[in-house]
């Protein structure tokens, strides 16, 4: 724990001994601290190996012991305003923001605000989401040409804008600003898993802007997307069964009965896939429609 206690001594909590941090004050929380101290902590270091913190994060009771007047009105430090009051009780962790307070870099999983979190946040409770909201003494360009939106809207945006939580982008630019280039509503509205078929295939999506075509789209089809030529007659090998839901992610069981029902043996189903050589050969043409209705 040697760059832990190195990093705290040079911080305003010097004299603050581990207990004092990261024991609660529930019954069972010494307990439960000293098991994690007997057989992980104290055997890795006998072994010379990295801790790697004490397991457990900081008990907020703890930091307001010392620090209750921040719950009392808004903060500004670091050319920010913030209400711990609504923050903590949203978080409810100290820590989600604050680490390098206490042991600097050394910290395991250092952590800071993140400006989108906060929108989401002021939109849901329905605060103010303006930038002087929260941020005090530096103008816009100040703002832009550090942290994360120095990435997000810097020279090289087009490329990077992604980057950041696209679900903020709505309440600096209009609506419709992602649709001019992208053609299509964003963020994806709730149901997109389900419906981007349409979107994926018209002429001139732009899915690839985002999203790498191939790995994307495979990672949840589990097969080569869009369906390369001649996908048809060789369906059977990938498709587990007549009804697999793999298949119906996408197509509805009447796509399924259009060939292997209605078509290529009408009367005669027993609701089975069929083998390939029962298939409608691929020289006649035939084609199953988008509604899943009948082949032509």
């Amino acid at each position: 724990m040697q760059p832990y206690a190195r990093a705290l001594r040079k911080t305003a909590h010097a004299g603050i001994s581990c207990y004092g941090c990261h024991l609660s004050s529930g019954a069972w929380d010494w307990p439960r601290f000293k098991t994690i101290e007997l057989t992980r902590m104290y055997p890795l270091g006998l072994l010379g190996r990295d801790v790697g913190g004490p397991g457990v994060r900081t008990d907020s009771g703890r930091c307001l012991g010392c620090h209750r007047d921040v719950m009392t009105h808004a903060v500004e430090r670091y050319h920010l305003r913030i209400s711990h009051r609504d923050c903590l009780g949203t978080s409810g962790a100290c820590d989600d923001c604050h680490t390098r307070d206490i042991h600097g870099s050394a910290t395991r999983w250092v952590r800071q605000p993140v400006m989108e979190d906060c929108v989401l946040c002021h939109v849901a409770r329905k605060a103010k989401t303006q930038c002087d909201a929260c941020h005090t003494g530096k103008s816009q360009a100040e703002r832009l040409a550090k942290g994360p939106w120095q990435v997000t809207h810097g020279a090289n945006w087009r490329s990077t804008h992604g980057m950041g939580s696209i679900a903020a982008c709505v309440e600096c630019h209009p609506s419709d600003y992602c649709v001019r280039c992208h053609a299509t509503p964003l963020p994806h509205p709730a149901d997109f898993g389900q419906t981007h078929g349409k979107e994926a295939t018209r002429p001139g999506e732009k899915c690839e802007g985002c999203h790498l075509r191939k790995s994307f789209c495979d990672a949840c089809h589990d097969v080569p997307m869009p369906h390369p030529a001649g996908f048809l007659p060789d369906h059977v090998k990938t498709a587990k069964g007549y009804s697999d839901p793999q298949c119906l992610k996408c197509h509805g069981q009447r796509d399924c009965d259009a060939c292997h029902t209605r078509h290529t043996h009408p009367g005669t189903s027993n609701g089975s896939l069929r083998p390939r050589s029962m298939l409608a050969p691929k020289s006649t043409g035939t084609t199953v429609p988008p509604d899943g209705g009948v082949p032509r």
